[in-house]
């Protein structure tokens, strides 16, 4: 009978005991339980497990390329397993014809060992025994009669299995079913199988063989080592109580020995050359004497050199000085460039003008990188040089680099600092007041610090914290690395990777591989030092943060082809301009998809610069040779000056750079020559100040000048309510 249900809103008064909780549960019986009959719970379900496996496939469909069609390959009749090899025993079944037959010629198990296979131990009976014959003539001791379950056992060979009962050896002791003797005679062994015939058949014995299937080969006995109880034992740490006062003095005194020993293992790791500008040897009076009269002596002979060369070259340092083109008066808003000097180095005649930049220092000097953009026939070495305007003739620093240079920056905080990018993914950093014997001063580990494809460009950046100069690179790898200039050595880190829009494609292991984008140019902000602005091949441009190195703040479609350079204006650093090999110059403004200018030169653009001067004039040089001179104040829509400067059948223009202080321009071809033109009066007009405002300078007017202009071609601010009188509705 089934309990009675309480009900659970029924309040109990009687008293809980303590241990109420360790009463088992009850189970509660769900309402829409079925009822099911005790007889259907007390049957005894029987389940049968098989060894049959219904979803394994007994034939296998195959294709058969002989005959055109699918063929049924029927499986083994073992199942899944499969086997590698197979063994022949020598265990036999004891009901078995050949088993039988052992045990009626009285054989049983045979056994192995080092010495070869053994006799079976047969019993028999006593009565069968005889005494042993001894060959001295000795008494021979009784033989005791022997109890019937009492036998005596021999060795017997055991015959091969297809083969019968074999003739016992001649010499070996013992009978089958007989006594124990001396050496039988011929006739004896002859009659001896025939009296164990008739002793089975007189008194039969069935011989229990042992079994033959509990058996092990030797040769599958492998050799156990025993156990060892291995034990070491060492000398204790040493120890010792140590106790001293730990004052601010005390503590700075060792990190002074620290960092001295660190300093000292850097100083020895450094290589040879490095180590013996470090090292001051003691010079004598004599040889400090006849390095200062050396050093006379090479000035000396610097400026004669200068005085003989301005002396060759005189009627252009004239035109440099006094000659502007007259025309200039009677055609407004056109100028001209008139071709100064022309720069070249013997040895960089097959190279091309790379890159060309001006001193910010010194504004007659300008370096140049010679390296080649022929990537079908690349040259094996490059030359970096610095040319002045005083003497055409020669450079005043030139070095030959292992690798073609591509590109390269100026510091402008030590302007004999030179940074380049190499060809097969190198920086280097050349110190133009060392030697030219020293080479490079520093160099990026061509083993695990350098990219992994041609530098497009290097750019010096801010110092860092520590106050170490460093400068930033970008390669084709899509890398833009920061690289600090460290005592004795370069440290390379990943500011970004970038990353391309191709889908990621399969490697060989099949793991999905993302396509980086191959960088060719970079700038950066000149208000905002961690922003900058990149470049591709694909003709992207990316804005990005050095404080965040995995997205970029935002990108762009610019252009078609690869973007060559990228340049901010002087006066607005919201305004920058970028060319391409797409024939076409945009200039830009930040937060904006859209370009504001837009200019088709009609041959691939290999550089672009703003004026110094001007906050709307700039530059650009292309491939067919010419120099083209822009002027947004004057016209939005056509350059103010185009100059050919070299045949295009033969000579292409690759860089240019304003001089930041005089009116000349400096670029360079593909033949190695350096061209220095002068610009015309018309394409250096300074702003004059309105009457009402004599007092501002320079600067100011022209930051005036382009706001001016983009108030143009902006886009009217939108607001909402307002609208103009002449589409009112009356």
């Amino acid at each position: 009978m089934a309990p009675k249900k309480k009900d659970p809103t029924q309040k109990s008064t009687e008293k809980v005991d303590d241990l109420d909780w360790l009463k088992p549960r009850q189970l509660i019986k769900p309402e829409d339980q079925e009822e099911v009959p005790e007889a259907d719970l007390e049957e005894e379900v029987g389940r049968i497990l098989s060894s049959h496996n219904k979803q394994w496939v007994a034939d296998q469909v195959a294709y058969h390329y002989g005959k055109g069609e699918f063929v049924v390959k029927p499986k083994p009749s073992f199942g899944k397993a499969y086997p590698l090899w197979v063994f022949q025993g020598t265990a036999i079944r004891k009901d078995s014809d050949e088993a039988k037959a052992q045990i009626a010629a009285g054989y049983g198990m045979v056994s192995f060992d080092d010495a070869g296979p053994k006799r079976a131990k047969v019993k028999k009976a006593a009565t069968d025994e005889e005494e042993e014959e001894e060959p001295e003539p000795e008494p021979v001791a009784p033989v005791e009669e022997a109890k019937p379950e009492e036998v005596a056992e021999e060795e017997v060979q055991a015959p091969p299995a297809e083969e019968g009962a074999a003739a016992k050896p001649e010499g070996e002791e013992g009978e089958e079913g007989g006594a124990v003797g001396e050496e039988a005679e011929p006739e004896e062994k002859a009659e001896m199988p025939e009296l164990a015939d008739e002793l089975l058949e007189i008194k039969p014995r069935v011989k229990k063989l042992a079994n033959q299937f509990n058996f092990c080969e030797r040769a599958a006995l492998t050799y156990n080592n025993p156990r060892r109880s291995v034990d070491t034992q060492t000398l204790p740490p040493p120890r010792g109580t140590y106790g001293a006062t730990a004052l601010q003095s005390i503590i700075f005194d060792y990190y002074q020995e620290d960092y001295t020993r660190k300093m000292k293992e850097k100083e020895d790791e450094k290589p040879k050359r490095m180590r013996k500008k470090t090292t001051k040897a003691i010079k004598t009076e004599q040889q400090i004497h006849d390095e200062a009269l050396t050093q006379r002596i090479r000035e000396a002979w610097a400026i004669l050199e200068r005085l003989v060369n301005q002396n060759i070259y005189d009627d252009i340092a004239m035109d440099y000085r006094y000659w502007d083109d007259p025309s200039d008066e009677f055609r407004e808003g056109m100028g001209s460039l008139l071709p100064l000097w022309k720069f070249q180095f013997e040895p960089t005649r097959s190279h091309a003008v790379c890159e060309v930049q001006w001193s910010s220092f010194y504004q007659d000097l300008f370096a140049v990188a010679y390296g080649s953009l022929d990537f079908t026939n690349q040259l094996k070495d490059g030359c970096l040089c610095l040319y002045s305007i005083k003497n055409p003739a020669f450079p005043e620093y030139a070095v030959m680099t292992d690798s073609p240079i591509i590109a390269l920056d100026v510091y402008k905080e030590t302007p004999y600092m030179v940074c380049v990018g190499l060809y097969d993914g190198n920086v280097c950093v050349y110190n133009a007041q060392l030697s030219l014997e020293s080479s490079y001063q520093y160099k990026s580990d061509s083993v695990r610090d350098k990219h992994s494809n041609i530098v497009w460009e290097v750019r010096w950046g801010p110092r860092l914290i520590d106050g170490e100069a460093s400068f930033y690179s970008i390669s084709g790898d899509g890398r833009v690395v920061q690289w600090a200039v460290m005592p004795g050595e370069l440290q390379a880190t990943t500011i970004i990777t970038l990353q391309s829009e191709v889908t990621p494609v399969p490697g060989p292991d099949g793991t999905m591989i993302t396509v980086n984008s191959c960088g060719s140019c970079f700038c950066f902000h000149p208000a905002k030092p961690e922003i900058f602005l990149v470049g591709t091949e694909d003709g992207m441009v990316h804005t990005c943060s050095l404080k965040y190195n995995r997205n970029y703040v935002s990108s762009s479609k610019s252009h078609h082809m690869p973007v060559y350079r990228i340049c901010y204006n002087h006066y607005n650093s919201s305004i920058y301009a970028s060319c391409s090999g797409d024939w076409r110059i945009k200039i830009w403004e930040d937060g904006r998809d859209e370009p504001i200018f837009m200019f088709e030169l009609g041959s691939p653009v290999g550089d672009v610069k703003w004026a110094p001067y001007s906050s709307t004039v700039f530059a650009a040089c292309t491939a067919d040779g010419k120099v083209y001179v822009y002027d947004l104040n004057v016209n939005k829509y056509r350059p103010i000056c185009i100059q050919a400067v070299v045949s295009k059948k033969t000579k292409k223009l690759t860089r240019l750079d304003f001089n930041p202080k005089l009116p000349v321009i400096v670029c360079g071809d593909t033949k190695g020559t350096c061209h220095v033109l002068k610009l015309s009066p018309n394409l250096r007009v300074m702003c004059k100040a309105p009457k009402k405002q004599q007092g501002l300078d320079q600067r100011t007017l022209q930051i005036m000048k382009l706001d001016k202009l983009l108030t143009l071609v902006r886009d009217p601010p939108f607001t909402p309510g307002v609208v103009d009188e002449k589409f009112e509705d009356d």
